[in-house]
């Protein structure tokens, strides 16, 4: 369930237009709380996105698309435009951030997540455009700047969504992070956000994160799991020792480490340490996370 303002923030409405359209037009029916404040479910949520979809795109008013989504028994399926598939937003996405327009980028990614699932749009769009960026930045294509520009209005878009997404308090607690020395960190962003989605709190400390005092943190928030990014081998090892201290205090610790130089690294052994690399998301959180 998602309260008016998580619903807000996911489809970019305000909430007095949320409300008008809910008594004017009877389009959703939220439960409400003791307290007497708004809960809405998945399917109001798609019903909410499905109607702004029909005013960004096809320029509808909304008594007209509310029209639209009755007549039928079920909401009618509107072709998307070929100049919306996913590579022409991300295409679009590049010109505006490449061009310090922050109005004109926002409003693509805008877009895309009225016609996309969130982990669609993540995957799909902004990680590719990411990556897009950060090549061209490298063969001096675009400058520092406009690749600093670039990767904070899109890791601002992203991490709105650890706000607006409910927690099951009855699942597991995880840590996230970078070592001290690894920046990249948009891959571990992404992750987190899939373990955000199934209910698990997550608290989210970044990149460059040095291993002092994480320890004594895990043991303050009650932390089960640790999922950590690496792209390059320099903080492995003292990573792996660290990792070895902590299950040696504590054995219940759960560790699920990603990123590009963790293909080479050498495993540890330990069923308390799972290694992301090659494996299905969906597979992986059944047999490790739920075990």
């Amino acid at each position: 369930m998602y309260s008016i303002k998580q619903v807000s923030e996911l489809l970019a409405i305000p909430p007095v237009t949320i409300r008008a359209w809910e008594n004017r037009y009877k389009i959703v029916k939220p439960t409400r709380t003791e307290g007497g404040h708004r809960l809405y479910s998945k399917k109001d949520l798609e019903t909410l996105k499905w109607l702004k979809r029909q005013m960004d795109e096809n320029n509808m008013k909304i008594s007209d698309a509310v029209r639209l989504y009755k007549e039928p028994a079920d909401p009618p399926t509107i072709p998307t435009p070929k100049s919306n598939s996913y590579d022409d937003l991300l295409n679009q996405l590049y010109e505006g951030l490449v061009n310090l327009d922050s109005q004109e980028a926002n409003r693509i990614t805008d877009l895309a997540f009225s016609l996309y699932d969130y982990e669609e749009v993540f995957h799909h769009i902004l990680v590719k455009v990411l990556y897009k960026i950060g090549d061209d930045w490298e063969k001096g294509i675009i400058s520092v700047a406009q690749e600093h520009f670039s990767s904070e209005i899109i890791i601002n878009r992203c991490t709105q969504f650890f706000r607006v997404l409910p927690v099951n308090r009855r699942l597991p607690k995880v840590m996230a992070f970078c070592p001290e020395g690894e920046n990249h960190h948009i891959g571990l962003m992404i992750f987190s956000l899939f373990l955000r989605k199934k209910g698990h709190e997550v608290i989210y400390l970044g990149p460059n994160t040095p291993f002092d005092g994480l320890t004594e943190l895990i043991e303050m928030k009650d932390i089960s799991v640790v999922a950590i990014s690496l792209t390059h081998p320099g903080p492995l090892e003292e990573l792996e020792i660290w990792i070895e201290n902590n299950l040696q205090t504590t054995p219940s610790l759960k560790f699920i480490l990603g990123g590009t130089c963790i293909k080479e690294s050498n495993r540890l052994d330990s069923k308390s340490v799972s290694y992301s690399i090659g494996m299905d998301w969906e597979e992986w959180y059944k047999s490790f996370m739920l075990t």
